[in-house]
């Protein structure tokens, strides 16, 4: 555009140059042949006055002649050259700018003709024209050209701007991409440009966007083929007792993203005497029906299930009322009870259902042995039954509910929170990484009160996304401290607090005013709050980035959908889940597994990091695996901040 305005500046200046200067000789050749015209007609009528002596005569023709206005001065001399008659005007520019008409500034020849009556001279008159009228045509002329330029510049202005889109509009999607792949997403430009250079750009771009893709696809898919061969039942498909153990200790230890749930479990009777009088096929054929049914069940209201021996099957549900439960429940058995009818097995083989409802201040020891006896309670009332059992059935737990909601308002209220930080450390040298913060609620009497007990509640009352706002203003207060001696530091944010657009306006303006620190932050969200909701997850991680912020992914690796959001939405670094990184002791199967996972990171550049490091011997391993970072007591315990 600039090139193009400088190029038009100069045509018009040159092309006015050219046309004012040939306007105006023109119209100076104009009127010196007016002012000649005017001499010479006016010497013919004054040789007569003259000749007589009659100046009086000559003086009215002069006037006649001057009068009309197209004339700026009349000198008539007699025959010695003297002065007998002037008639002059101040020269007249009209509506004409003065500095175009001191840059443009037009000569009027003057007209001459001598008076003679026969042989004898009697006398001269000179004629000069008044210029205005040539003055006025000269500066309209100027203004029609640069109107006639201007408008074109303007038209040239737009057929660029629109030819350059229609030519570069390729160019956006290339910087998108280009953007895409920046951020390890993958994606393909669907447009050809018609312009050579950009279709070349264009084909090399999707071609290397194409086989980093595949290659990723199929660390994906290897990674997934151990996690099956490690986790999963091949019947049923469902996870098998090492993968549901693995999500149900992972599930237990997610503080704050869960207030309450249930286990649900089925055991089926005498699945060997079935199996030895109807073969292993229909016998597979049943578990096969069940665990469709569960899968159902799971892809609307569990959050994960597995079959968890040869002839029982488990699953978790969370953050439902206890009537949802209940519904479930019945909907579960009726759908068991509608397969055995279907298979025409009802006879053959019984069922019973027990479920507990629990809290993360439970353990899974606990929970199991109360969901065990739900099942023997309903196998006690008949086959087919199911049987309902809570933790919290007595009226205290009502109480602690309201006492525990009293206690974090007042908490909040009063910002009686602490903070401690455990390092995360570079197994080779144990040089600090970064440090993990955790939060803690001081009660009245000054105890500190873990998170693992207040967080449900506070989930239960809708009191995450305030208690998030706490803690982060404590961190900026931390950071921003001179006696600060923290680096880096990182911090959960539950799911309750991300999908709440009011907190994430909050987040964002904070990090606005703090740019400082923001740069040694760094968020991290459980495996399943960042698949939950992949659109609002990279819309929040997005943001995060464009704040120079980092994000990590908490507890990863048990998810089926964890190696796809790793390609879909990449984090900066990952936590391996602690049950995890512990089984590659004693698992040659989980071992793989890990492996795949770290392949497939390495491939994204996200670092990773090993939770629940507790020895030296898991250290080396996780060494030899090319695990570079790690968390836990062994690395270092949570001090206070």
């Amino acid at each position: 555009m600039v090139a193009i305005s400088i190029m038009f500046s100069i045509v018009f200046a040159g092309l006015q140059s050219l046309s004012v200067n040939a306007t105006k000789e023109f119209l100076q050749r104009q009127l010196a042949s007016h002012a000649q015209d005017a001499a010479t007609s006016m010497s013919i009528s004054l040789g007569q006055a003259l000749e007589k002596k009659d100046l009086v005569l000559a003086e009215i023709q002069v006037a006649l002649m001057f009068d009309r206005g197209y004339y700026q001065k009349i000198i008539l001399f007699d025959v010695n050259g003297n002065q007998i008659l002037v008639k002059e005007l101040p020269k007249k520019i009209g509506e004409v700018p003065v500095l175009f008409s001191s840059l443009f500034s037009l000569q009027t020849p003057a007209g001459e003709a001598f008076i003679s009556s026969g042989w004898r001279q009697l006398g001269k008159v000179v004629v000069v024209s008044q210029p205005t009228f040539a003055y006025e045509y000269l500066w309209s002329s100027f203004k029609d050209v640069a109107w006639w330029m201007i408008a074109t510049y303007l038209l040239a202005l737009v057929l660029t701007i629109l030819l350059l889109r229609l030519i570069l509009n390729p160019l956006l999607q290339i910087e998108q991409t280009a953007i895409e792949i920046q951020n390890k997403r993958f994606t393909q430009i669907s447009v050809l440009p018609r312009a050579r250079e950009l279709r070349r750009v264009v084909v090399a771009m999707n071609v290397m966007s194409r086989k980093i893709s595949e290659t990723l696809d199929v660390e994906i898919a290897k990674a997934d083929a151990y996690r099956k061969e490690a986790y999963i039942d091949k019947v049923t498909k469902l996870e098998n007792r090492a993968g549901f153990d693995l999500r149900f200790n992972q599930f237990l230890s997610e503080k704050g993203e869960f207030s309450t749930a249930a286990l649900v479990l089925l055991e089926l009777e005498d699945l060997r005497e079935f199996n030895n009088k109807f073969g292993y096929q229909q016998g597979d054929a049943v578990l096969f029906g069940i665990s469709n049914v569960i899968k159902d069940l799971v892809s609307t209201k569990a959050r994960f299930a597995g079959r968890i021996g040869g002839a029982a099957f488990a699953f978790v549900v969370a953050d439902v009322k206890k009537e949802t439960i209940e519904i479930a429940l019945n909907e579960f058995h009726r759908r068991i009870s509608s397969l055995f009818e279907t298979l025409s097995i009802e006879k053959n083989l019984n069922f019973s259902i027990g479920c507990v409802e629990f809290t993360s201040l439970q353990t899974r020891a606990e929970v199991f042995a109360k969901a065990d006896l739900a099942i023997e309670t309903a196998r006690h009332q008949g086959a087919d039954n199911y049987v309902l059992l809570n933790f919290c059935d007595d009226t205290s737990i009502v109480t602690g509910s309201s006492g525990w909601r009293t206690l974090i308002q007042n908490a909040l209220s009063e910002n009686r929170w602490a903070l401690f930080v455990q390092p995360v450390v570079c197994l080779r040298d144990r040089s600090i990484f970064q440090h993990e913060i955790f939060s803690r609620l001081v009660d009245h009497q000054g105890n500190f009160v873990s998170a693992a007990k207040f967080l449900p509640m506070a989930l239960r009352h809708h009191l995450m996304e305030d208690i998030d706002k706490a803690i982060v203003t404590l961190i900026f207060e931390l950071l921003l401290s001179p006696v600060n001696r923290l680096k880096d530091v990182a911090v959960n944010v539950s799911v309750q607090s991300v999908q709440s657009l009011p907190f994430q306006e909050w987040l964002f303006e904070k990090l606005e005013r703090s740019k400082a620190v923001a740069n040694r932050l760094a968020f991290e969200l459980n495996e399943f709050g960042y698949s939950r909701d992949l659109e609002l997850t990279r819309e929040f991680v997005t943001r995060l980035r464009s704040s120079n912020v980092r994000i990590g992914i908490d507890h990863f690796g048990l998810d089926s959908k964890s190696l796809d959001v790793l390609k879909q939405v990449p984090p900066d670094y990952i936590k391996l889940d602690g049950g995890l990184v512990k089984t590659i002791l004693s698992s040659e199967q989980g071992r793989d597994h890990l492996r795949s996972i770290i392949s497939l990171a390495k491939s994204l550049e996200i670092l990773i990091v090993a939770q629940n490091v507790e020895s030296e011997e898991l250290v080396t391993t996780l060494l030899e695996d090319n695990v570079i970072y790690g968390q836990g007591y062994h690395l270092g315990s949570p001090e206070q901040a």
